[in-house]
C-alpha cells in the first residue's frame, strides 16, 4: 500500500487563490500571500522565505470570502517546504468555520 499524503488527510482539499493576510506571533512578522489551496482543516499558503517558520508555530490569519466576509482566526504551522506552509486551522468562530465549508464545497463542485 502506497504511502500516499493525500490518504492521510482528514479533509479534501480545493485549489484556490485567495489573498491571505498573516501575522506570526514569533516575530511580530505581517505578510500577504497566496493560498493555493484549503480543507476544512487547513490549508497550504504560497510563499516565500517560508524555512523563517517552523512547524508549531502559531499564525493569525484572515482572508476575504466574497463581499464584505471575513474569515479569520488562527492556524498552526505543520509543514514547511521551499514552497510555502501548510496550517492547521486551530481557532475558528462558527462564521469563518462556516465560509470555509462553503468555499471548499463550491470550489470542489466547480472541479
Amino acid at each position: 500500500m502506497p504511502d500516499d499524503p493525500e490518504d492521510r488527510r482528514r479533509h479534501r482539499r480545493a485549489p484556490v487563490d485567495l489573498q491571505v493576510s498573516l501575522r506570526f506571533s514569533s516575530v511580530q512578522q505581517f505578510l500577504s500571500a497566496c493560498a493555493g489551496d484549503i480543507s476544512e482543516g487547513g490549508m497550504f499558503i504560497r510563499t516565500e522565505g517560508a524555512d523563517k517558520h517552523g512547524p508549531g508555530e502559531i499564525v493569525t490569519l484572515q482572508f476575504d470570502a466574497g463581499s464584505e466576509r471575513i474569515v479569520q482566526g488562527k492556524a498552526r504551522v505543520v509543514r514547511v517546504d521551499k514552497g510555502g506552509i501548510g496550517v492547521e486551522f486551530v481557532e475558528l468562530d462558527e462564521t469563518s468555520r462556516r465560509l470555509i465549508e462553503m468555499i471548499v464545497r463550491i470550489k470542489l463542485a466547480a472541479g
